[in-house]
């Protein structure tokens, strides 16, 4: 239901800071694992809608590949590798 905070004082956590509230919200959903379905039923808007997110999450972290956006979640310490 709600995202953590990222590490503070890293470049990583400065390039995280480019995304708005929701796009920290669908990004944190998708490095949990879960679809753009799901995302979209959870956040109760369309699927293009979703999809418009990611795309303005990847072009503002400037990582273009789901599994580097895992990764990169990792980094901040937003989601659990172990989970």
């Amino acid at each position: 239901d709600t995202y953590r905070s990222p590490r503070k004082g890293t470049a990583s956590a400065e390039r995280y800071k480019r995304l708005s509230n929701r796009e920290r919200e669908v990004f944190q959903l998708v490095a949990e694992g879960h679809s753009t379905r799901q995302i979209a039923d959870m956040l109760c808007v369309s699927i293009s809608t979703i999809k418009s997110h990611r795309a303005k999450i990847m072009e503002k972290l400037e990582i273009y590949s789901p599994v580097k956006l895992v990764h990169f979640a990792i980094q901040l310490g937003l989601v659990d590798p172990e989970l």
